[in-house]
């Protein structure tokens, strides 16, 4: 019987439900081949759609996919059987190991808590003490266990439940991750991009700096090496007229006079190193959060616009309404071209200001910002701005218009223009603002307000300006 009761001891955890630590009740395999109770397992599921995880090993199953197992089934049966058959045997040899009176160990004492036989009970040890039946206590201890197992159960499924809970908010955050990595990678590689295009293009501007001091030094030194000639003709002709008899010296000293006093050495052109200007582009993330804090509502003003140009009533969009033709003579823009032009209401002398416009597939366009002069505050005729930084699109061609004109290569044709105005930094900038992409960027020290400044071809699309979203 001890080795049945050994070979119990061994096998019996093969046959208990690791969720309600019991025998296992209608046995059931995940596919994983770990063994639960059918209502365990249910019960460890429930809730869940995407992932089912094992109670045990913690392996995620795409499908709750649960196979009966009524083999195993009757083993648990016959597993309980010699179980009980053991225990009874086990009870019945216990009941002979009160050493010192030789009798049935079949009483409890509850003050004590041990195992005691009627003699036991009845001695000095005992005498007075609460006892009681050891079958009727060890079935009240045994509905005790139990209700702990029910226990112990609910908090092990809400464990589970958090853990699986947990397993989401991993993977969730996991993809935001990778996606804020693919976006980093994204902008970093823009950001590169433009650094390699602007580090080429300033170089470039310096070489022609370099070729510029050499043309100016070369240029000065042709000067000096006229008058070093003239010098050393005049000396040459003093120091022949010195040693000339007295006659001829004083016969010609009045001329060299005046050719030496009239002689002035020429005027140089200064060599004056011009610094490359070159500005780096905001990271598309801060870009959002300016777009957030300083986005402004423009509004286009229809008294600075041109007769050819319809502002909509709401102030947000333009259209040329008359075509022109090449003897028309209409004002020209500050950068000299033939444009359509009408300026927003807002004026900005501070601060950090956000703008959109939507330019769709417009052939011609040019927006950005300029300065105006005081009276352009009255009714036309509108003053002509005093300056322009714009973008522009003009035959096909875009173009950076400051100072000068830049050519720029752009990858995609944009459809709408972010604008970023940043008055103390004195610094202007447009980004594609379907990508965020930056396109260009104006450095200039500004002394006066600015306005929103917007012109059009003769195309009957419209122009419309906004805030645009983060």
């Amino acid at each position: 019987m001890e080795e049945v009761s050994a070979v119990l001891v061994k096998i019996q955890p093969e046959f208990i439900c690791p969720v309600c630590l019991d025998y296992l009740n209608d046995p059931v395999t995940i596919d994983c081949n770990h063994n639960f109770c059918d209502s365990c397992i249910r019960m460890s599921w429930k809730d869940l759609q995407d992932t089912f995880p094992c109670p045990v090993c913690r392996r995620t199953h795409q499908e709750m996919r649960i196979t009966g197992n009524a083999q195993l089934g009757r083993l648990v049966d016959l597993v309980k059987l010699l179980h009980s058959s053991g225990s009874s045997d086990m009870a019945r040899a216990e009941e002979r190991r009160c050493e010192e009176h030789r009798q049935g160990v079949s009483l409890f004492c509850e003050d004590d808590r041990e195992p005691v036989c009627p003699l036991c009970a009845q001695g000095p040890v005992h005498q007075g003490h609460h006892v009681r039946p050891l079958e009727e206590v060890a079935h009240q201890y045994r509905q005790r266990l139990r209700g702990y197992i029910e226990s112990l159960k609910t908090q092990l499924a809400k464990v589970e439940k958090l853990l699986v809970i947990q397993e989401r908010k991993l993977l969730q955050l996991r993809e935001e991750v990778r996606m804020h990595n693919s976006q980093l990678a994204s902008e970093f590689e823009q950001l590169t991009k433009f650094v390699e295009r602007d580090q080429e293009a300033a170089l470039c501007r310096l070489a022609k700096e370099d070729k510029h001091l050499q043309q100016q030094f070369r240029a000065n030194v042709a000067l000096y090496s006229d008058h070093i000639s003239m010098l050393k003709d005049l000396r040459k002709e003093v120091a022949e007229r010195s040693v000339m008899s007295d006659e001829m010296v004083l016969r010609g000293v009045k001329v060299l006079k005046q050719r030496w006093e009239g002689l002035e050495p020429p005027a140089m052109q200064p060599l004056r190193f011009r610094p490359v200007a070159y500005s780096l582009p905001l990271l598309c993330s801060v870009l959002s959060s300016i777009i957030r804090r300083f986005r402004e509502r423009i509004s286009l003003d229809p008294h600075t616009a041109h007769p050819s140009l319809r502002v909509s009533q709401d102030l947000q969009s333009l259209t040329c309404v008359r075509k022109r033709s090449k003897g028309d003579g209409d004002p020209k823009s500050c950068d000299g071209t033939a444009q359509l032009v009408v300026l927003g209401w807002e004026g900005f002398a501070s601060g950090g200001n956000y703008w959109e416009v939507q330019v769709g597939a417009k052939p011609e366009w040019a927006m950005g910002v300029c300065s105006v002069p005081a009276s352009a505050q009255a009714p036309r005729p509108f003053p002509a701005p005093k300056r322009c930084w714009t973008l522009q699109l003009l035959d096909g061609n875009y173009l950076a218009v400051g100072a000068g004109a830049v050519p720029l290569a752009l990858r995609d044709q944009p459809g709408a223009i972010s604008v970023y105005l940043d008055w103390e930094l004195g610094q202007l900038s447009f980004y594609n603002a379907a990508n965020r992409c930056h396109l260009h960027s104006f450095t200039e020290p500004f002394a006066q307000e600015l306005k929103p400044y917007f012109s059009v071809g003769n195309d009957c699309a419209p122009l419309s300006v906004g805030v645009g979203r983060v």
